[in-house]
């Protein structure tokens, strides 16, 4: 481990808010910075109860976050947010800049909000999600709330990292759900149509309501469409109500520590896929793969012999 990397994690675990800041930044530009880190620590707590926040732009998911935040913090529990944003195709940074939505809670140490790029990551993720939340784990957060760039087929990312998942849409969004509905009624545990002051939303949650029947798995766990108006800080109360059941569920019948088993599975599966690719490429960067790849170029070799040439070479090594 590196020299600042131990002091910044020292700093972390006396509850230093630069020194989280400051990790975060170095898990951001190489994930598996993570892995150096935690080492420095014997066990690294999975305390925290992570809530993914997804669904279309527009679905007021960060005013709903907001209003979550406040709820949270009425019962002293330190909460970590992480704003996935689209990246800026010019700077690779977020655009969106969900901190400034949720200036109120900036001055509040109990609150720790950073956004990210996805940086075009497949799931709508960025690839150092899962290492921040590790660092807010070690800070002690109690709640890491993941608010991601979307949902359809391409953003189910989600799932895979949180304890329940809020799908957010509004009465707008009536028009795309038959084209979202395959990934979408999957892995939502609470589904809200937010703005349900405007016309169509009760017909919108009724549709809702209607599909998930048609999919649940689980007979002791009814998945609700709740309606809320997070701006004027209605139904709120009832999502908090419902994001409490659902974790008493889970972790009276082992769905939640089976969940959390699974997870440490596919993040292994990610650290490998990524740890052979970064093999590759350093293997494909050597001057015997470079001449035939020169060679595959010209037609005197196939893509099958490079193959079979890089992968021999990776056996070797």
């Amino acid at each position: 481990m590196k020299k600042n990397e131990k002091n910044l994690m020292n700093g972390l675990l006396s509850g230093d808010r630069v020194c989280l800041s400051r990790l975060i930044s170095i898990v951001e530009s190489d994930p598996s910075a993570i892995s150096r880190i935690s080492r420095s620590i014997k066990e690294v707590p999975n305390h925290a109860y992570r809530i993914g926040m997804t669904g279309p732009p527009g679905a007021g998911k960060s005013t709903l976050t907001n209003k979550i935040i406040a709820r949270f913090r009425e019962k002293k529990l330190k909460i970590g947010v992480i704003a996935v944003d689209p990246s800026s195709p010019f700077t690779g940074g977020a655009v969106l800049g969900d901190r400034i939505r949720m200036q109120e809670h900036t001055l509040d140490n109990g609150v720790f909000i950073r956004s990210i790029g996805s940086r075009g990551d497949f799931g709508g993720l960025s690839n150092s999600t899962s290492a921040i939340i590790k660092l807010f784990d070690i800070f002690g957060m109690d709640i890491v709330i993941i608010e991601t760039v979307g949902v359809g087929q391409t953003e189910l990312g989600i799932i895979k990292i949180s304890d329940c998942v809020i799908v957010t849409l509004v009465p707008e969004s009536g028009d795309s759900i038959q084209a979202m509905k395959a990934g979408l009624m999957e892995i939502g545990d609470i589904f809200i149509v937010n703005k349900s002051d405007r016309g169509g939303a009760e017909k919108l949650a009724r549709e809702i309501d209607y599909m998930i029947s048609l999919k649940q798995t689980t007979p002791k766990w009814r998945t609700k469409v709740l309606t809320a108006q997070a701006e004027n800080d209605i139904g709120i109360n009832e999502i908090m109500d419902e994001i409490k059941s659902f974790r008493e569920f889970e972790e009276l019948n082992g769905s939640l520590l089976a969940k959390r088993s699974a997870r440490k599975i596919s993040e292994l599966d990610e650290l490998l896929n990524r740890k052979l690719k970064q093999e590759l490429e350093r293997i494909k960067d050597m001057d015997k793969v470079k001449k035939a790849i020169s060679k595959l170029k010209d037609g005197k070799l196939e893509s099958e012999d490079i193959a079979e040439l890089i992968f021999d070479l990776l056996k070797r090594e």
